[in-house]
């Protein structure tokens, strides 16, 4: 599958997307990312008791919001596009 990653995310991942191969929903997925790429990404992926995702945080699916699909349990394809969309602040 392919994860893309927005703002912020980019820097704290070190690349704006990646190939991920295995993960069956969006909370394996989000496990494996913090896993690969440490900790200063997963305090952006986890909320603050370390669950699965953080309130500031949009993932979608092939474009659709998980709260529209299965949530943490939104079930992954190899050929889905997952996006990661950190809320932006302006003032």
């Amino acid at each position: 599958m392919n994860v893309q990653f927005f703002a912020h995310l980019i820097d704290l991942a070190g690349t704006s997307s990646c190939t991920v191969s295995g993960p069956a929903d969006v909370t394996s997925l989000v496990q494996h990312l913090c896993t690969t790429y440490g900790a200063q990404l997963a305090s952006q992926l986890l909320d603050q008791t370390g669950q699965p995702l953080h309130e500031d945080l949009f993932v979608l699916v092939n474009g659709r919001h998980i709260r529209q699909l299965q949530g943490l349990a939104t079930p992954l394809q190899e050929n889905d596009t997952i996006a990661f969309v950190p809320m932006v602040e302006a003032g």
